[in-house]
């Protein structure tokens, strides 16, 4: 026998939620008259769902993230009108454009099967970062949300259009040191599609890492260094290797808390450089401080920081290097200074007795 489907009024239900996160402590009496302060006092009205012709649409690609053909060929295999709930877009002041912010691939769906309409839920704004702020809202706490170069984008869209929030400003501030260089900031993916792909020769895909050379010095000035020294030793290599990057760093943060410790502007091109005189590539490096790690910390996580900037101080050192180089301590170290090598670690060439 079926089972009788549970209906409830809506705002019995909505009283029952207040309820559950008043007694869970996730929220407050104090916090929920606030937000219902604020609410109250907005000037902005709620959107106005019409059809639209999807001729008039836009979609800016600095704020929406690039499409995803197979998404696309999903909708339009099961099309249902019915479930086809308004998108959301927006009119920024006196522009005739209608900027889609969300919906992007139902509508292409829609369009791609012939309709030449689409309802929308249209906000009229005057804010020119407002397609930015909602969605990132949208997305950024759905299913797939969104990644690091889809909120760098966005950040980048904000700093052009007047904002100066500290993470905008960081963003440019990174950003403007690949473009000096001459190296896109993009993910593997988008590097491996001829769409997509940059129009540098060299490229590095983790924005992450990239962030933290920017908070390390939020002049740029770090990771224009790391960035700069891995090119230069390394130039037949495409890919900015992110081992060496990561060491790079480490090695910056632990020299900045080490008391009267001082290296020359350019260590880090002459630590490289003196490495180069073993390993070739820097990808080849990063392999073998993997080997290397996990022959002396068995068992033990990868740690790349840790790893990564003891390993490049350990090479510096065989290789007869002067740098003064930090590290984290006797327990940090991988091994090579010690004369305790994984086997077949160096090239047997060069390998010393």
């Amino acid at each position: 026998m079926a089972t009788k489907r549970l209906v409830r009024k809506f705002i019995e239900v909505a009283t029952e939620t207040e309820v559950h996160m008043k007694a869970h402590g996730l929220v407050t009496d104090k916090e929920l008259e606030a937000w219902r302060k604020r609410a109250r006092s907005l000037a902005h009205k709620f959107p106005h769902s019409t059809m639209v012709d999807i001729e008039d649409l836009w979609i800016d690609y600095e704020v929406q993230r690039d499409v995803i053909y197979k998404h696309v060929l999903n909708i339009m295999k099961k099309w249902d009108p019915r479930i086809c709930s308004p998108g959301s877009a927006c009119r920024i002041g006196t522009c005739n454009k209608i900027y889609l912010y969300d919906a992007q691939h139902r509508t292409l769906a829609a369009a791609i099967l012939g309709f030449t309409q689409i309802p929308c839920a249209i906000v009229e704004t005057d804010d020119p970062n407002f397609a930015s702020y909602a969605f990132e809202m949208l997305n950024d706490t759905g299913v797939k949300r969104l990644n690091p170069g889809d909120l760098h984008r966005n950040a980048l869209v904000r700093y052009k259009n007047g904002s100066r929030d500290i993470k905008n400003v960081r963003a440019r501030t990174m950003q403007d040191q690949f473009d000096q260089l001459e190296i896109d900031l993009q993910d593997k993916g988008s590097r491996a599609s001829d769409n997509l792909r940059g129009d540098n020769d060299y490229f590095f895909s983790h924005f992450k890492y990239a962030q933290k050379g920017i908070e390390a010095d939020e002049s740029g000035k770090v990771l224009n260094s790391i960035l700069k020294s891995i090119k230069e030793t390394f130039p037949l290599q495409e890919e900015i290797d992110q081992g060496c990057f990561i060491g790079l760093l480490e090695l910056q943060r632990l020299a900045g808390t080490t008391p009267n410790l001082k290296l020359p502007n350019d260590w880090m091109k002459t630590l490289l450089d003196s490495i180069k005189l073993t390993f070739k590539s820097s990808a080849l490096i990063h392999a073998k401080a993997k080997i290397q790690w996990e022959y002396t910390h068995p068992g033990a996580g990868w740690n790349a920081p840790v790893a990564m900037s003891n390993f490049l101080r350990e090479l510096h050192l065989r290789a007869d290097g002067t740098l003064p180089l930090p590290f984290h301590g006797e327990g940090s170290r991988v091994g090579i200074e010690d004369g305790n090598v994984a086997p077949g670690l160096f090239p047997q060439e060069i390998a010393r007795a």
